[in-house]
């Protein structure tokens, strides 16, 4: 954790990325500024804490936002996908032949640890500051969130890590003496926090538009039935998710194809969206995915591309409507744009022939320059259709099989998809755990669902990889795809390196380890 600690020179840049750059951010920095100048009042409290919310999706394309789209290059959802450009740091981590040194998963560790650092500041200096008492409130609510939110997107990946919550005791020389708590330790410090910031965060209908994006009620209470989902504590997910749902401030899109469209920020259906905030060459908002998994004829990098598997999943459910929403195929008209007849995905240069739909910008709605770091398309972290999905999955497993019917019902609805409601037992389960995979593919949820849900105790996961795994015999026993069989830039065995004895986390940076003086222990098997 050395670069998070140095605190001074992190703040000093931080809140050139706030989302309001007016006033006091317009004065040029001298030296190693004061936590005091941050904290002088209300306004400037206020753009510290825009400052954490950076670190959702990072600023810049490597430090976070492409971690999550390797995790998903390790699925079976997708390929690593650019095969003119070997990079054994990407497509080693995708077909599990992990380097524990990778300069994506140190970037992940490092920037994530520096958002947690950011809402520890503010959660110790903000009670300090004369302003609104409603708005203090609010703030130390969004820092907690947000805190929450990083921590468990760190507990999902390496499982138990070191548990920091004040900036004062992060200075030297007690840093050196941090150690990993457990995996149910920090769980348990992710459901705290959310407890405590639930009610002092507003709901989404009380921000004002400009505001919108910032944690809410339903936020929160996403993140929290989440943690319990993960943790299998099915009545307290059911309830949490139902908390959520009926509270009003969501309701699902009615066309489907509008969920991820650049003309719909923040839509109904949205609970948690950031924009991603650049901080390497632009001084404004923009997202980086339409670049990095765009195609290669197409301004893109052809990074995290889909597979035939997971199209295949679409046409055997007979799901048209999500699949030309979620997978453009070499060849083929984009739906949605009409420019477009024939999309170029070059299948020479891209394993699969095919591109993320939910990432790609219509030509006619394309922002000048079309370049990374520009893109008008935020990622929607939460959104409702996963919420009810959590709902149906766990009140499955507490036991009520028409509730969960009724939810799966819902989402199927959408889509024109009929939904046999006598389905039962692990019929129903199954059925649930496919219309995760449909309803949310390559929205970076699928690794964490295969490595949670179980089968006889056995993570799913290691039914669909490894040697004998159902993906990895699809490929290379069963599978004619014109693009995948062709191009063998990337190995068609894709996956049977997954050992679950080491794979079902990824490793602790090993500088983090050599600069803990051994405090900090490396996952087994790396």
């Amino acid at each position: 954790m050395r670069r998070i600690y140095i605190l001074i020179a992190i703040v000093g840049g931080l809140v050139l990325n706030a989302c309001d750059k007016d006033d006091f951010l317009d004065q040029p920095l001298r030296g190693r500024q004061q936590l005091d100048d941050y904290f002088s009042t209300a306004e400037n409290s206020e753009l510290f804490v825009n400052s954490i919310y950076s670190q959702v999706n990072g600023e810049s394309w490597y430090q976070i936002e492409f971690f999550r789209q390797i995790c998903e290059m390790s699925t079976d959802d997708n390929w690593a996908g650019n095969t003119e450009q070997p990079r054994p740091d990407i497509t080693g981590i995708a077909a599990y032949n992990v380097f524990p040194g990778s300069s994506y998963i140190n970037s992940f560790w490092e920037f994530t640890y520096i958002g947690i650092t950011r809402a520890n500041i503010a959660l110790e200096r903000i009670p300090e500051v004369e302003m609104d008492e409603d708005l203090k409130s609010r703030l130390l609510a969004e820092a907690r969130f947000l805190r929450a939110w990083y921590y468990f997107d760190l507990v999902r990946n390496f499982g138990g890590v070191p548990i920091v919550t004040t900036y004062t005791e992060l200075l030297e020389p007690e840093i050196r003496d941090v150690t990993r708590s457990s995996e149910d330790e920090v769980y348990d410090y992710v459901e705290s926090e959310l407890e405590l910031a639930i009610p002092d965060l507003p709901l989404k209908s009380e921000y004002a538009a400009n505001d919108l994006g910032r944690a809410t009620r339903g936020a929160a209470q996403t993140l929290l039935a989440k943690a319990y989902l993960y943790r299998e504590k099915w009545p307290e997910a059911r309830d949490m998710a139902a908390q959520v749902i009926q509270s009003g401030q969501y309701q699902l899109e009615p066309n489907f194809a509008d969920i991820h469209s650049v003309n719909n920020h923040h839509g109904v259906e949205s609970i948690f969206e950031v924009e991603m905030i650049t901080n390497f060459q632009f001084t404004d908002i923009g997202g980086t995915i339409s670049t990095t998994s765009g195609s290669r004829t197409d301004q893109g990098w052809g990074w995290c591309v889909p597979s035939s598997d997971l199209e295949n999943a679409f046409l055997e459910e007979g799901d048209e409507v999500r699949l030309r929403s979620t997978i453009i195929k070499h060849g083929e008209p984009v739906f949605g744009d009409p420019e477009v007849e024939s999309f170029d995905a070059a299948p020479t240069r891209n394993k699969s022939g095919r591109i993320n739909r939910k990432a790609y910008i219509p030509i006619a709605d394309r922002e000048s320059p079309y370049m990374i770091g520009q893109h008008a398309l935020p990622v929607i972290r939460f959104r409702l259709a996963d919420v009810i999905l959590i709902h149906a999955e766990a009140a499955y497993f507490s036991g009520n099989e028409q509730a969960a019917l009724e939810s799966l019902r819902q989402i199927r609805e959408r889509v024109s998809l009929d939904t046999d409601m006598s389905l039962s037992g692990v019929e129903l389960r199954d059925a649930i755990w496919k219309e995760r995979r449909l309803e949310l593919a390559l929205e970076q949820q699928r690794l964490y669902d295969l490595r949670r849900q179980r089968v006889n105790g056995m993570p799913r996961i290691a039914s669909i990889l490894g040697p004998n795994g159902s993906f990895v015999e699809y490929n290379t026993e069963e599978s004619t795809d014109p693009f995948e069989t062709t191009n063998l830039g990337e190995a068609q065995n894709k996956g049977a390196l997954f050992d679950p004895s080491v794979h079902m986390l990824w490793p602790i940076p090993p500088e983090e380890i050599q600069l803990s003086r051994g405090n900090i222990t490396q996952n087994p098997g790396y």
